[in-house]
């Protein structure tokens, strides 16, 4: 699964406050053996932390609700769409 992670054109990236949040979210996401990537922030969200979670859309309900137990603040969920040589960021409310 990790191969179609690192390949693919639409996923969901969480966003952080901090590097420690991020760095919270890593360690509670592997402790539940989550398939995840820890990479950048895009330029086109540009937050405060450089860190951001990577996932696939069909996961993102599970995912955040094993943060938001586990305590971990978020600063924000994007759906994100590559064409080309372009991100299309749109922000998105998890429920």
């Amino acid at each position: 699964m990790k191969k179609q992670l690192i390949g693919s054109d639409n996923f969901i990236l969480i966003t952080f406050a901090s590097t420690s949040h991020a760095l919270k979210a890593e360690k509670v996401l592997k402790s539940n053996e989550a398939e995840f990537m820890i990479i950048p922030t895009l330029r086109e969200i540009s937050t405060s932390c450089g860190l951001s979670i990577k996932i696939l859309e069909d996961s993102i309900n599970h995912y955040y609700e094993i943060l938001l137990q586990n305590k971990v603040k978020t600063d924000g969920v994007f759906r994100v769409k590559k064409e080309g040589n372009k991100n299309h960021v749109d922000k998105i409310d998890i429920i």
